[in-house]
């Protein structure tokens, strides 16, 4: 059976005049039956004479158009959906994915939106090293932010040389069945992945010449990149399980690390000697940092304090501001608001205080700094 690609919606006219009738002549079911079954057979072994490429999420696809002749056998009309709609084969060569829509277009898009959620559901599978570099390097973020990487990535895939084996319309209802080489997907997005891991690698490189703090801020920086490379290695290994996924999660953790290693490097200067510093000196000692009046970062607090009564107790309501600077420049800036109450100001000053210090340790200190 030789099988037709569509590459454009199809609009249908039947035109009706006093005198002329259109009929459409539908095979035999025997003969259905024949077709269907060279059909399948074929699929795994033929490949089809239309193809294009498309991003589902993008308004614009480039298709190869096939010759107008061929537009109308190559749409089926039939009475019922088709049963591979709702199971699409299954192949290790290829992903097969099935929509449905009142255009091809839309048709299409359902059938890749399938693909992007089978991809998705093979990628939970294979979380766990992932999560391995989060426990390692202690970041109470990363994991989550790879977590919506990989979601975001999946949605961006731009899937290539889409494939379009059956398509049907009942009533008004047009049904399509595509399919995806793994290994041209594969072999696209690592194409994609190394330019991005060589960018990681490059950076890292350079910034060994800066001082502590400029290789802090090139890690920080990057951060983001490195979990962008980690979902893409990830969906790599969905689609490849032989891609060594491992051998570039490790490097990753190694940069996190390294991060935390400068961290702990690097000093503090502090001027000030209130309530609110000396609860954020407490903070930073138990963390391992280090105060330095010879430190060139400098960590300014700018306080806001509001008192008030209500039913004989005094309440302080303060809001501090929290600078890291450098060389004059503002690194990082970031707000906390805190509450004391107690019979007397002073007592309800230092509660508060002490909920600053709460606060430093529950959101962590290099988060409230800016350095994660």
């Amino acid at each position: 059976m030789k099988k037709i690609f569509l590459s454009f919606p199809i609009i249908l006219f039947i035109g009706c005049a006093t005198n002329n009738t259109t009929h459409i002549n539908q095979p035999s079911i025997a003969m259905q039956k024949i077709e269907a079954q060279k059909a399948w057979d074929e699929l795994d072994g033929k490949t089809p004479q239309y193809q294009k490429n498309y991003n589902i999420n993008t308004k614009e696809n480039n298709l190869l158009k096939p010759p107008k002749e061929t537009i109308k056998s190559s749409l089926k009309i039939t009475n019922s959906i088709p049963e591979w709609f709702y199971a699409p084969p299954q192949s290790n060569k290829y992903f097969y994915g099935s929509g449905e829509g009142s255009t091809l277009k839309q048709a299409e898009i359902s059938a890749l939106d399938f693909i992007a959620r089978e991809i998705q559901t093979t990628i939970s599978s294979n979380l766990n090293i992932t999560q391995g570099t989060n426990n390692n390097n202690g970041n109470s973020d990363f994991y989550k932010m790879v977590q919506q990487n990989i979601n975001t990535q999946v949605k961006k895939i731009n899937f290539t040389n889409i494939e379009i084996i059956k398509t049907i319309k009942v009533n008004n209802s047009i049904y399509t069945l595509v399919r995806i080489n793994k290994q041209t997907l594969f072999n696209s997005l690592k194409t994609q992945f190394e330019l991005l891991d060589s960018k990681i690698d490059n950076e890292i490189k350079i910034s060994k010449n800066y001082s502590l703090l400029d290789q802090l801020i090139t890690l920080n920086k990057i951060q983001s990149q490195i979990s962008k490379a980690i979902s893409q290695a990830t969906i790599l290994n969905s689609l490849n399980p032989n891609f060594n996924i491992q051998k570039y999660t490790e490097k990753y953790n190694n940069y996190l690390n390294q991060k935390t290693k400068i961290l702990h490097k690097l000093t503090f200067n502090i001027n000030s000697n209130d309530l609110f510093t000396q609860k954020l000196i407490e903070v930073l000692n138990q963390n391992g940092y280090k105060i330095s009046n010879n430190s060139n970062i400098k960590i300014k607090l700018k306080k806001q304090i509001r008192n008030s009564d209500l039913m004989g107790l005094a309440i302080s309501k303060v809001t501090i501001n929290i600078q890291v600077m450098a060389k004059n420049k503002i690194l990082h800036s970031t707000s906390l608001e805190v509450k004391g109450i107690s019979n007397n100001y002073s007592q309800a000053l230092a509660n508060a205080a002490n909920n600053f210090k709460q606060q430093l340790q529950e959101k962590g200190i290099n988060k409230v700094l800016g350095f994660e």
